[in-house]
Parts: C-alpha cells; structure tokens; sequence
C-alpha cells in the first residue's frame, strides 16, 4: 500500500491482498491449527489462540490506521480494557476519568481490587485534578475520550507531557472519537482502546475489543497477556470489524453531521436545559477539540443533554418512532440510552449522584438515518 493517502482512502486499503487469491476482501480462515513442515522453524501460524490470519488482517489495518507497532483484536471492549490492566501488578495505582463507562468502574471495584490494583477517579479535563490523585505508585491512566457520557474531552498532548514526567503509561479509550476523527499515539499517548462493538463494527451485529500499542516493548507484553489469557476475537468476528472499519469515515461524517444538528435544535428546546455536545461553541472542551481532533471531519457521533424532570425522559422515551431506546451505540440506527439505566447502571445509587448521572440524562448514539427524520423525531417526543 502507497505510504501517503488521505485518511478516507487509507481506511479502506488498510490491510493487504490475500497473498494466495489476491481477493480485495481478506478471507475468514477458522482453521485453529496449521500444518508445520519444519517444526524446528515454525510458520507465521500455528495455533488460533496464538494468531490466526484474518485477525491478523484487523489487527494490523488498525496499526497502521492509529499510527502504533501492533494492533490487538479482542472478545470483547471489555476484554481489551482487561488486558490493559494486566499490564499492573500488584501494588500498582491508576487514574481513570471519573465520568468513564460503568464497565470499567465495576470491573476495578470488583476484580482488579481483590488482586492489589487500587484505583482513583478523575476530571480528566484538568490536569491539576490528575496532579490531586496522583500516586507514587501510579502506573497508567486510562482517559475515556470522549467521556461517559458526559462528553469531556480530555487535553491528550498536555496530559502525555504531565503523565511522562512522572514515568506514568497513557491509555486513551477512544471508542467515542474513533481513529478517524483522531489518533492517540500520534499525540503521545502509549496505547490505545475501542470497543470494536460501537462506531468501528459499526452495525450493531458484533462484539469486539481492539488495542494498538505505540511502542514494541508494550506491544509484547500486551500480545503475551493476549496469547497467555486467550480472550481472543473469532475469525469471523474480525471479519465482521475488518468490514466496519472500511465504511467508518463516510459513516462517521454522516452520523456527526447529524449529531451537531440534533444538538443544535436541542439547545433551543424548551423542555431541555443542558445540551453537552463539543461541537457547540460553548462546550467547556470545544477549544481543546479543535486543537486536538480533526474536527473538519466533524466531532462525533454522540450527542447528551438534560432535560427538566424523569418524567419527560419517560414521555420522550415512548413517543419516539425512528430511534430506539437500548444499551448500545455506533450502529447505522440512532439508539437513545438512558445513563441512570444503561451504561452506568453498575454504580451505585451514590456514585451516580456523585456524577450527576440522574433519571433527567439522555444519551443518544446517532445513526445513518436523514437527519430531518430523526430532528422531527425529537422534536415530536420532547413536546410539552
């Protein structure tokens, strides 16, 4: 593949011929063994669990896109987030955006804890806030860029100078943004996470997890965890992804139009009263997004806001027509999630209220639908 290209090109040429057919699509291969003609010089494949080719094909496509050493396709979001925490020992401190998805949030209280991982949250936004928290035994902080579901955006350059100073790994999840709209280990970061599942599957029709690492010396140590643990994606899973991944920037373009529109309408609808969307000018990390995504290209597909009580999100919930109400995100239909409900139905009562994450918050994943759908759609349930 040429080495310069814009980036809609690069997403769809990510990966090479298969070798054999020169077919334009990479092939699902499920064998789990291969044979060894010379077992005392072994071939590039030889167990499943260990590689497996059309893996292979996802795994190095996202390499290249996200600018790292080695990409890393997993079972699930939260099994790529797992093996980043593996990389810890025991003793072993890290920060995480306060606001991130409730997953990560029970997965250190209810795991990594019972193993001497210790964890504190964060505003990412601040690096002053980081500096409070910080530890002598702090490791790694993971940034959820944007953040769950409040939609912070978090200064990556600023925090990979702070965070390296002090010998401390950045770890961006960065399901929200996408590798089209940025790329983490181009502003420093070490690693990189999504949620194959959301905008890079990008049909609601797959689970996955996805790693790229910056450097090789972490790249090896996340493919022993990877091999060693075995939470690996099936062929035709990364077959799946591998296709989603070549559709996401004409997908991502349309579904952030769509989103600055609904957020716009939004802004100036009587029974809403905060809209957090940072393409509006007036979203505290607005400045930060335009420094540090390609915003040309738009700023995402996910839009939140507040409206006045529980009981217009109720109301709004059962009059909708096109968008569905569900866990999920990053598909082809705009999918309406209730955070109190959804994705941070693992904390607690307290926790929630802590971060604000209440009965009147609606997040709405949007999808490929006309845009004059889906904003008469809103329009329509949010009357009063």
């Amino acid at each position: 593949m040429p080495t310069k290209s814009t980036p809609d090109t690069r997403f769809v040429h990510a990966h090479q011929l298969d070798p054999e057919s020169q077919a334009v699509v990479p092939p699902v291969y499920r064998a789990t063994t291969y044979h060894q003609a010379d077992p005392w010089n072994p071939p590039p494949f030889d167990y499943s669990r260990s590689g497996n080719p059309t893996r292979n094909a996802l795994e190095s496509a996202l390499a290249l896109i996200e600018g790292g050493v080695r990409g890393f396709a997993f079972a699930s979001g939260m099994a790529a987030i797992t093996a980043s925490f593996l990389l810890l020992e025991t003793g072993d401190h890290v920060i995480v955006s306060e606001d991130c998805q409730g997953g990560t949030q029970r997965l250190l209280r209810g795991v990594f804890s019972r193993f001497g991982i210790s964890a504190s949250y964060a505003n990412t936004d601040s690096v002053e806030h980081l500096e409070r928290v910080r530890r002598p035994n702090t490791k790694a902080i993971l940034v959820e860029n944007f953040s769950n579901p409040f939609l912070h955006v978090a200064d990556i350059p600023r925090i990979v100078r702070w965070a390296h100073k002090y010998d401390i790994d950045v770890w961006v999840d960065n399901t929200f943004i996408t590798p089209y709209l940025q790329n983490p280990l181009n502003l420093g970061a070490d690693l990189v996470l999504h949620s194959g599942t959301k905008m890079i599957g990008g049909h609601s029709d797959v689970t996955a997890g996805l790693a790229v690492a910056r450097e090789s010396g972490l790249a090896e140590r996340l493919y022993f965890i990877q091999n060693a643990a075995g939470a690996i994606l099936s062929p035709d899973d990364a077959y799946t992804v591998h296709r989603g991944l070549r559709t996401l920037p004409v997908r991502m373009r349309h579904a952030s139009a769509t989103a600055l529109e609904l957020a716009q309408t939004l802004q100036d609808h009587p029974a809403v009263t905060t809209v957090y969307y940072p393409g509006l000018q007036d979203h505290p990390g607005h400045e930060v997004a335009l420094r540090t995504i390609e915003t040309e290209r738009g700023f995402g597909q996910m839009v939140t806001f507040r409206l006045k009580s529980p009981d217009l999100v109720t109301k709004m919930a059962s009059r909708l027509r096109w968008a569905r109400i569900g866990a999920g995100l990053g598909g082809t239909e705009t999918i309406v999630s209730l955070p109190e409900l959804h994705c941070h139905a693992a904390l607690t009562s307290d926790e929630r209220r802590i971060r604000e994450i209440t009965g009147d918050v609606v997040r709405v994943s949007l999808g490929l639908e006309d845009p004059t759908d889906i904003i008469a759609d809103f329009s329509q349930a949010l009357r009063l």
